[in-house]
């Protein structure tokens, strides 16, 4: 069940104790750009997707692991988890037990350094630092009381980017794309029109490949393969769609899914909550 949004924050220690799955996700009035999600997770497992945000997700009890820029990540409790815009990841539980954490994510406009240089990435994907965890905690608990006002919610949440700093690596913006010219037309093309049906060999032949080289050559550049990434990219224009109103039944037929049930079942997989619990907490 979603939380009243006007209501104190979820305690992910009685969320965990409750032996169920919970998530809740919250946009702060007056912050453009700015997401946070309270989440309990045990076997939930994250299928590959990307976001348009920087997430910072602070471990608060057990284990996370991820799949991310081609290795295998864990971070466990008070470290600082960070996906970069655009990189595919996929997410579950080290143990059992399951994890909790706090997440926040950022539009990229608002990373940038007190020298006025973007925060493009950071030295570690898991950051080890008291101070952060301690400042990601106490912004993520501002952001959702209902008394904080915007100048103290902006207040803790530049709080957080100048401990960020601390970890930036400016090498990372200067990175140039080491993805072949074909991956990147193929990405593209799934981004543009998410909802399409179309087969791997309709892609190979529009960038003059086979099926299984695209399949291997994309796989390996992106992360995830090629039905995987439509599939987080029709989550992407499901979201969007949500988000100007429509219904979940409309969105689901616009955005190429076979009907409800099936966005439901991808969306809670992409975004850890489903999309009405996702429509009625914005």
């Amino acid at each position: 069940m979603l939380a009243d949004m006007t209501a104190p924050p979820t305690d992910l220690e009685t969320m965990a104790l409750a032996g169920r799955e919970r998530a809740v996700f919250t946009r702060p009035p007056g912050l453009r750009g700015v997401e946070l999600l309270s989440a309990t997770f045990v076997s939930h497992r994250y299928l590959p997707h990307a976001h348009d945000t920087v997430a910072l997700a602070l471990i608060e009890r057990g284990a996370e692991r991820y799949r991310y820029r081609g290795a295998q990540v864990r971070a466990g409790v008070g470290e600082v988890a960070t996906v970069l815009p655009g990189e595919m990841h996929t997410g579950e539980a080290v143990t059992p037990d399951g994890w909790s954490y706090r997440v926040l994510y950022l539009h990229p406009d608002w990373l940038v350094g007190a020298d006025g240089r973007p925060l493009a990435g950071f030295r570690n994907d898991v950051l080890a630092d008291a101070a952060l965890s301690r400042a990601l905690r106490r912004a993520h608990r501002a952001l959702l009381s209902a008394d904080a006002t915007t100048l103290a919610r902006e207040t803790v949440l530049h709080g957080v980017i100048d401990h960020l700093s601390v970890h930036a690596d400016h090498r990372i913006g200067r990175e140039l794309p080491r993805v072949p010219e074909a991956v990147w037309s193929v990405k593209a093309r799934l981004d543009a029109t998410p909802e399409a049906a179309v087969s791997l060999s309709d892609l190979a032949a529009g960038v003059g490949l086979s099926a299984s080289h695209l399949s291997r050559s994309f796989t390996q550049s992106v992360g995830a393969p090629p039905h995987a990434y439509q599939m987080a990219a029709r989550v992407r224009l499901a979201r969007a769609l949500l988000d100007s109103g429509e219904s979940v039944a409309g969105a689901a037929l616009r955005a190429g899914f076979a009907d409800q049930s099936h966005l439901t079942r991808v969306f809670r997989r992409v975004v850890g909550l489903t999309p009405g619990v996702y429509q009625r907490s914005l």
